[in-house]
């Protein structure tokens, strides 16, 4: 699977949560069954970051909104452990 089809997939995946703890799942879960070893992860969270903060808020509800928000603040400290690793 290519990056940017696990990103899509993965932004479908919070696309469908519906709180916080679904949106800690789901990004945990992509880090540890991350699918190819061609790819670095801090690669895939810089690329999911930039691909949320690409997302209309005109095209998403006020709880896709919310979850997209906080996934960027977790993505963000990922980030950073992930560097530190």
């Amino acid at each position: 699977m290519s990056l940017d089809k696990y990103i899509s997939s993965i932004l479908e995946q919070i696309r469908g949560t519906e709180n916080y703890q679904q949106v800690d799942d789901v990004l945990v879960t992509s880090v540890d069954h991350f699918p190819d070893q061609q790819y670095v992860v801090s690669d895939y969270l810089s690329g999911l970051e930039k691909r949320i903060e690409g997302l209309s808020p005109f095209e998403l509800n006020s709880t896709q909104f919310s979850c997209f928000r906080y996934a960027l603040i977790c993505l963000r400290g990922l980030s950073k452990k992930v560097s530190i690793h």
